[in-house]
């Protein structure tokens, strides 16, 4: 600029220069006042396109919430990793029957490849169990594993699931070579057993895939809902269930 000033003051002298001067800095302000001044309202609407749009310029903080839906999605574009991750499956603690008398087992030496129990969430919120476990006599307190037994009741719980992975109501099913129980935040109470909350009980092997349930405090849960777990006899927790 200064080359460009040098040159007029040569040709024109002083007072050309000076003219040349205002008339620059006028111009620059000009620009910056209509910088300024150009809102959302002066840019005719379908001004803007995509190819005007710098790469990478639109981040996840400048899209509305919720403005993103399913048809604005292409059909077929999202891929299983644009999803939200899946949980690792955690090996729960397994249970001794309290004395030492009943070790849970995995099932592995009898059906290879069955795989040790795990749990998870899936991205859905979901709680998933797997694999096989039994129950074997141990030699600390009776030696025997019956939790029909008198007393004895921890002698069928094969773990327990902390919190968060707890069924939003006790689960009652029928597993493999018998009853399988999860109970839920309140625990599960008749007059033949109490088992505490987050517990897996069973009197015999037990067969967890394909076992899934809402945890509780999941959104699909009825709120009103509260799962006591003390139900007065089988037959009644069959019926709520």
């Amino acid at each position: 600029m200064s080359t460009i000033l040098k040159k007029i003051q040569s040709a024109s002298g002083p007072v050309a220069l000076a003219v040349a001067l205002l008339a620059l800095l006028a111009s620059a302000a000009g620009v910056g006042y209509a910088a300024a001044r150009i809102g959302t309202s002066d840019i005719q609407d379908g001004a803007v396109t995509a190819p005007k749009i710098k790469k990478n310029a639109v981040t996840g903080k400048k899209v509305k919430k919720n403005a993103v839906t399913g048809q604005k999605v292409k059909n077929g574009s999202l891929q299983p990793e644009d999803l939200a991750k899946q949980e690792r499956q955690r090996k729960p603690a397994l249970g001794n029957g309290g004395e030492g008398d009943c070790a849970w087992l995995p099932f592995t030496t009898e059906v290879p490849g069955s795989g040790t129990p795990t749990f998870r969430k899936d991205r859905n919120g979901r709680v998933v169990l797997t694999g096989i476990v039994k129950p074997v006599d141990a030699p600390g307190g009776d030696a025997n594993c019956d939790p029909s037994a008198m007393g004895q009741v921890a002698d069928g719980i094969a773990f327990r699931l902390p919190a968060g992975y707890m069924p939003a109501k006790t689960q009652f099913r029928i597993g493999l070579g018998g009853e399988l129980i999860i109970a839920g935040p309140g625990g599960f109470v008749t007059p033949a057993r109490t088992l505490p909350p987050g517990a897996v009980f069973s009197s015999s092997v037990l067969l967890l895939d394909g076992v899934v349930f809402d945890p509780a405090g999941s959104d699909v849960v009825v709120a009103k809902v509260k799962a006591s777990g003390r139900w007065t006899s089988l037959l009644d927790a069959a019926q709520q269930d």
